[in-house]
């Protein structure tokens, strides 16, 4: 099967987010399937004398190119369709595939896009109302009901996403497709080291946040956290890994229990989850939210928001909370550092489960679905 994947290579840089370790996890599992011709598809202003950054996990994959900007590009394709897409495209080409959030006008082969979400479409979240997201919907409004229309199928990463493409767009179920999220095994070979031999970002315990204080990562919720457990004089901390909005980063600094590591590499951050207490994730809103499944595989607890995607992924082996209520999160919070035996407990079930997600197993389903809907 010949496929051709077009990405902005600029996601795929590492360390990245959620979206960039799906596009580099499916494309390198799907470059590994002997039955599998795969080429990248990107424009020109992102080659370096010749060659994609070394930055980016794809590298080196073979690659087509197109001469124009990125952006001017893609608004064409979103608004007017045009220009196709075809002349880049071999004649022998069985599926145009974009593993990211796109509509790509082309007439040669079927096309299969990725929606991780729509978040942008979304009307109760608690920016919902701001111009800012009005906007955002309007843009996404120009071409994510002519993906789902126009491509042959659509590939999300849960059914949360799935069912809610189904309610607020209208979309056909049948030809959407869930195909998941995996979890890396150096967060699984992290979890067979005593976490006391290894380098801790901080003395005290502490919770581990992944993906920085920033609103859409529930950073008001943390912050209130963070406040109540320094008014009954815990010992417990609070970690930050990732980037963070500057209205956060200056709220923080009234905070002696938080700490703002900024952006972390993936050789760190399964170390860094190791040596936590729990992890704790009060996002309001998730596709999916894979660092709940990479704590729980590191051998730490996940405590995870009521919201969206998220009961749904970390099932039964997760803590799953009313972020907003905040003296019950802390209370949790506290538990799972002092109760040897109920952390234990959670521990055993979310590595049981962690397990159950492979990148592996997310490219079986991806290449059944291109079987299926060839």
């Amino acid at each position: 099967m010949n496929i051709i994947s077009y990405i902005h290579p600029v996601s795929t840089y590492v360390p990245c987010t959620g979206i960039g370790k799906h596009i580099n996890q499916i494309l390198l599992g799907l470059n590994h399937r002997d039955e599998i011709s795969l080429k990248l598809l990107f424009s020109q202003q992102w080659l370096q004398q010749k060659q994609l950054n070394p930055l980016s996990p794809l590298s080196p994959l073979p690659f087509i190119t197109f001469p124009a900007a990125e952006n001017a590009t893609e608004r064409n394709w979103k608004l007017w369709g045009f220009p196709r897409m075809d002349r880049y495209i071999a004649d022998d080409t069985d599926w145009l595939y974009a593993p990211m959030q796109t509509y790509i006008p082309v007439t040669k082969c079927p096309v299969a896009v990725t929606l991780h979400d729509i978040q942008a479409f979304e009307p109760n979240l608690p920016w919902s109302k701001t111009w800012q997201h009005r906007w955002f919907a309007y843009k996404w409004g120009q071409w994510v009901r002519k993906a789902l229309t126009d491509c042959r199928v659509v590939f999300t990463v849960s059914e949360f996403s799935k069912q809610r493409m189904v309610d607020l767009l209208g979309a056909d179920p049948r030809k959407i497709e869930v195909i998941g999220n995996g979890v890396d095994p150096s967060f699984f070979e992290i979890a067979t080291i005593d976490p006391a031999s290894l380098d801790r970002p901080h003395e005290s315990p502490y919770i581990i946040i992944v993906g920085g204080l920033r609103q859409k990562k529930g950073a008001d919720d943390v912050l209130a956290v963070a406040k109540l457990l320094q008014n009954q004089n815990s010992d417990l901390q609070i970690v930050v890994a990732g980037a963070s909005e500057d209205l956060y980063i200056a709220a923080a600094r009234d905070y002696d229990n938080i700490t703002l590591l900024g952006m972390v590499s993936d050789r760190d951050l399964p170390r860094l989850l190791r040596c936590a207490s729990s992890l704790l994730f009060l996002s309001p809103y998730e596709g999916f939210g894979i660092p709940a499944l990479e704590a729980m595989a590191a051998g730490i607890p996940s405590v995870v928001s009521n919201r969206a995607s998220l009961p749904e992924i970390v099932g039964d082996a997760g803590l799953i909370v009313e972020p907003t209520a905040t003296a019950a999160v802390v209370e949790l919070l506290v538990e799972l550092d002092r109760n040897s035996q109920f952390r234990a407990e959670y521990i055993h079930r979310g590595h049981q489960h962690a397990a159950i997600y492979t990148w592996s197993s997310c490219v079986d389903r991806l290449v059944t679905a291109f079987n299926t809907f060839a």
